[in-house]
């Protein structure tokens, strides 16, 4: 090591804040997972059908609240009945052509899916 530099040890780092981890938000995202929306038409109006994986992280959820993009002021909710299936693939969920009308989403749109 070069003389020129003087190592300093034992002084501590101060993180702000912003830049630490909460807790409390972790605790909140349990209830809640992000996926991808699609639509089937064997799905009845009112209805999604659920993969297993976040039918089990939702906690087995009987109602849950689909909440679409758009901002705070515009996200657009409906709650649906669910109905949790093995066909659907991980990280989608299905409901009916008419639900997704009444979202106002297009296919593939990452979505919130919110235990009620």
């Amino acid at each position: 090591m070069s003389e020129g530099r003087d190592v300093e040890r034992g002084r501590k780092l101060l993180i702000p804040p912003f830049l630490s981890p909460q807790q409390e938000k972790k605790e909140q995202k349990r209830g809640e997972r992000r996926a991808r929306v699609r639509s089937a038409e064997e799905v009845e109006e009112g209805v999604v059908k659920l993969p297993p994986d976040i039918y089990e992280a939702l906690d087995k959820p009987a109602e849950v609240e689909v909440v679409a993009p758009g901002g705070s002021s515009h996200e657009k909710k409906k709650a649906f009945r669910v109905v949790p299936d093995e066909r659907v693939p991980g990280g989608e969920v299905h409901v009916s052509a008419e639900d997704l009308r009444a979202l106002g989403v297009a296919e593939n749109t990452v979505v919130t899916v919110r235990r009620k």
